[in-house]
């Protein structure tokens, strides 16, 4: 259950998560001094909440510490630790990331930046109708893939590890449910991150100027900006609603639709600033391009905006209609 949090609270711990992340330590250090300054607890008595503040830091600031592993285990009743980390679905999915076969447990999901300094992975496991937990303390560790972020945020991970090596901790687990307090809070990130590319792309037309003029004043700027910030709005009152309801009790369909519109919403967002930016957001010499190219990676995870509109529209099938789920 949410507990309340007075918002002048949660605005000093946002402080000190942003200073946390923004002190160029490594991943680890981060997610240490995370913990020092009580996200686990805040993560714990106001889950919504909290993890809207911690993405929200993560968003603006650009870090790569590993944060969803706590709220995808805190969902699955996992005791929180920095050491702890679970693997994640593949790539636009949300199913498990492991099923049984012949033996050995085929694993493909994605890992987080935890990965690398963790001492135990948990792994959501497809057992027919059943989800079950496990615990792997062999990381079962190979090269790194490389990807287009240039820091570790997000890794694909493959690889058959034998159930002599794995213990079951739990079975039938509600996975949906992590998935969905895993959707809200990437909405937060990815919402976070749109606003500082659009804060970017802003000033940057404000200051740059052509015939005479400042960039700014240009209707097409103009529009970019505009329609940037009204998907950023839209998706940020949707992930508000999610974010006061308990993941456990909430309709499935806020967090989808949260998660998608985010992601629409950065993608939107990251297209348009870098249009503004024009040649120096092609380069690597502006951080836009740590920004963009975090979101195109933030985005695909526990489903993206080109997977969760089919989703969303079977569960509106299934429904026979469409909810009133926001008051306007």
């Amino acid at each position: 259950m949410n507990a309340h949090i007075d918002r002048d609270d949660l605005a000093m711990l946002g402080a000190g998560f942003v200073s946390a992340m923004s002190a160029g330590s490594t991943a680890g250090d981060v997610a240490a001094a995370m913990f020092d300054l009580g996200w686990a607890e805040l993560l714990t008595a106001a889950p919504g909440p909290g993890a809207a503040t911690a993405f929200s830091a993560l968003g603006t600031t650009g870090s790569s510490v590993g944060l969803i592993d706590d709220v995808v285990l805190r969902a699955l009743g996992v005791d929180l630790s920095p050491t702890t980390c679970i693997v994640l679905p593949a790539p636009h999915q949300s199913d498990p990331p492991a099923t049984r076969r012949a033996g050995h447990l085929h694993v493909d999901g994605l890992v987080s930046s935890r990965f690398d300094t963790a001492e135990v992975v948990m792994i959501a496991v497809a057992d027919g109708d059943e989800i079950q937990l496990a615990r792997v303390t062999d990381r079962a560790r190979h090269d790194p893939s490389h990807g287009i972020d240039p820091d570790p945020s997000y890794r694909r991970r493959r690889c058959d590890i034998p159930l002599d090596d794995v213990d079951i901790v739990s079975t039938d687990i509600a996975w949906d449910h992590a998935v969905a307090a895993a959707r809200i809070a990437l909405s937060h990130q990815l919402i976070a991150g749109a606003r500082w590319m659009l804060a970017a792309a802003r000033e940057h037309a404000l200051e740059r100027v052509q015939f005479g003029r400042p960039v700014a004043s240009f209707q097409a700027v103009r529009h970019k900006l505009a329609e940037s910030l009204v998907a950023i709005e839209a998706a940020a009152s949707v992930a508000d609603a999610a974010t006061a309801e308990e993941v456990g009790a909430i309709d499935p369909l806020l967090p989808a639709l949260a998660k998608s519109l985010a992601g629409t919403a950065a993608r939107t967002t990251s297209t348009h600033a870098q249009q503004v930016l024009a040649g120096i957001g092609f380069t690597t010499d502006h951080d836009f391009q740590r920004w963009m190219k975090r979101t195109m990676v933030v985005e695909t995870v526990c489903g993206s905006a080109a997977t969760l509109p089919t989703e969303i529209g079977r569960m509106l099938l299934a429904r026979g209609g469409a909810p009133r789920l926001l008051d306007l």
